[in-house]
């Protein structure tokens, strides 16, 4: 699994700074995602989030992936093509994604871009689950008032990661350390 997600990351067109490992798995595992589940997904980034959730939700769902800049699209529709089949569960827009989900009835959100609360307020009532990944305060604090406005259970997530290591002569020391990557607020409802 970690050669598979290593050459994703190699091979795809990072143009923005993406979430990282910790924070997708973390995502996934707090919506329930399944195989099945219809998810919209807002900033699309390099699209290693959109082909996580895609490997998830493959055969039978559906990931919809919007993002402002058509340059990001196209990058990300030719990172995809690593997935093989697993890239047909996806549909990419460009558009405003405050405008474009409602166009769909997904079950779950995952916002990754500025002003993810005006995806909040306009979301159809299909949606259940929501993730909004935050760089700051502000911005999380904006998230959860939209997702309270809008009857969620909100829980908001600072995830950490730090590696160790052992060695015989020195014993077990910390290796890496990820300092902070964002803030995840996901809502419930």
């Amino acid at each position: 699994m970690a050669d598979f997600l290593d050459e994703l990351k190699r091979r795809f067109v990072r143009p923005a700074r993406p979430m990282e490992d910790k924070d997708v798995g973390l995502v996934i595992e707090r919506l329930g995602i399944m195989p099945g589940h219809r998810v919209f997904e807002a900033g699309v980034g390099s699209g290693f989030l959109t082909a996580s959730l895609a490997r998830v939700v493959y055969p039978d769902g559906e990931v919809v992936g919007v993002d402002v800049a058509e340059d990001r699209v196209r990058a990300v529709e030719s990172n995809l093509e690593a997935l093989g089949p697993v890239a047909d569960v996806v549909e990419l827009v460009v558009g405003d994604a405050a405008e474009v989900v409602r166009r769909y009835e997904p079950e779950v959100l995952v916002l990754d871009m500025p002003g993810a609360e005006r995806v909040v307020e306009e979301a159809p009532g299909s949606v259940k689950r929501v993730a909004v990944y935050c760089p700051f305060v502000d911005s999380a604090v904006r998230a959860v008032e939209a997702l309270e406005g809008r009857g969620f259970e909100v829980e908001w997530l600072e995830l950490v990661e730090r590696s160790w290591s052992y060695e015989v002569e020195r014993g077990v020391r910390p290796r890496r350390f990820s300092s902070h990557t964002g803030f995840l607020v996901f809502g419930y409802g």
